[in-house]
């Protein structure tokens, strides 16, 4: 896959989360993976279609999940609820708009699903296709 539509995929994330909710997510060198690391328990999925089709998944552990939601509330949130999801939602939303923002300054005209929060113990996702995974710094989002 070409390095700009990689990088505008994660600055979709970087940028969304930063702008939204003030986290700077700290992201490593991407990668091509089979399978996601299992030790998320919340995965939003944004499907895209056009001139490019695929699928943005990110995935959080709760305490990231909880401390998302907390930001953009502007307050402390302790539960995972379906208020919380919603707001992990909204963000999906937010990280869509971008995604199509970025990859049209590509040239790349896309419409996006809505997300999908998928929440479980011991999740795998299934997609046709390999994974494009770079994972966060330790000790940051």
């Amino acid at each position: 896959m070409d390095a700009k539509v990689v990088n505008a995929l994660l600055k979709s994330v970087v940028d969304t989360f930063n702008k939204a909710a003030g986290i700077n997510v700290a992201v490593g060198k991407p990668k091509l993976v089979n399978q996601f690391d299992q030790r998320y328990s919340m995965f939003t999925v944004i499907g895209f279609a056009g001139s490019m089709e695929g699928h943005l998944v990110y995935g959080l552990d709760s305490k990231a999940a909880i401390f998302v939601v907390s930001k953009m509330m502007g307050m402390p949130y302790e539960q995972l609820d379906e208020l919380a999801y919603s707001a992990i939602g909204e963000m999906g939303n937010m990280v869509g708009g971008a995604l199509a923002m970025n990859l049209e300054k590509l040239g790349q005209k896309i419409t996006i699903t809505p997300p999908s929060v998928i929440t479980g113990q011991q999740l795998r996702l299934h997609v046709e296709g390999g994974y494009i995974i770079s994972p966060h710094n330790p000790g940051r989002l």
